[in-house]
This record gives structure tokens, C-alpha cells and sequence, in this order.
């Protein structure tokens, strides 16, 4: 949770919403299953890119916040160009995959900001 969290190891945290142990524990089984968290797969080394923040303490301003938002999906969907290892639901191949994943902490209007996945479709 560390890059993921401005305050890691504030006592608070076992209490706050999305960062209790079992929200946390939870998301560490999904992972654990074989999804991959795109933006963390993507950018595994940076740090201070959060999708909320506390309006109540002001802290958008000062990037005091939380990543709480992900795009989580299938390892496939991360293989090269062109392949198909990823699948519909209907068990047919699937050519897409995962080109970038970002977030946009510049875009205002709520306590959270918008994550962006792209997809190359293979077409």
C-alpha cells in the first residue's frame, strides 16, 4: 500500500475507508488470483499518484491522498502485440491488450479524478 498511500502507517488508516486491512487483504487475494492492477503494472515505481483526496482537509492542494481507483484485469490482457491470449466471455480470442493505463489528477469537479485505460484492439 505504500506508494499507494501518502500516510502509510497512520494509525488512522485501519479504519479509513478503502484502506482497511480486509478492503486491502481483499484486493492483495484478487491480485494473488492472477488479476493484474494495470496502472501498478504499468508505472510499478511512482509514487504520489493518487484518485482521491480529502476535500474536507483540503488536501488535493498539497497531494495528500489515496489510490483508490484501478483498472484491474486479466494477465492476458498485458501479453505482446497481436496476440490473443485474452478471451470474450463467450471464450472467443480476443486480440486486445493493455497500452497504458493514467490518471488525471488535474480533472476537478469530485473528491476523485479519472483513471484512463487504454486498449490497442488488435484491429
Amino acid at each position: 500500500a505504500a506508494p499507494d498511500v501518502c500516510n502509510d502507517g497512520a494509525k488512522h488508516l485501519d479504519t479509513q475507508a478503502g484502506v482497511t486491512p480486509e478492503e486491502r487483504a481483499s484486493f492483495s487475494a484478487q491480485l494473488g488470483a492472477g488479476y493484474v492492477d494495470a496502472f501498478r503494472r504499468l508505472h510499478p515505481d511512482a509514487a504520489g499518484q493518487y484518485t482521491f483526496w480529502s476535500t474536507r482537509a483540503g488536501n488535493r492542494g498539497v497531494n495528500k491522498g489515496l489510490r483508490l481507483d484501478y483498472f484491474v484485469g486479466s494477465a492476458a490482457l498485458f501479453g505482446a502485440r497481436g496476440t490473443a491470449a485474452a478471451r470474450l466471455p463467450d471464450g472467443s480470442p480476443c486480440a486486445a491488450r493493455v497500452v497504458d493505463c493514467s490518471i488525471i489528477p488535474d480533472f476537478l469537479g469530485s473528491d476523485h479524478c479519472p483513471v484512463v485505460m487504454e486498449l490497442d484492439m488488435g484491429g
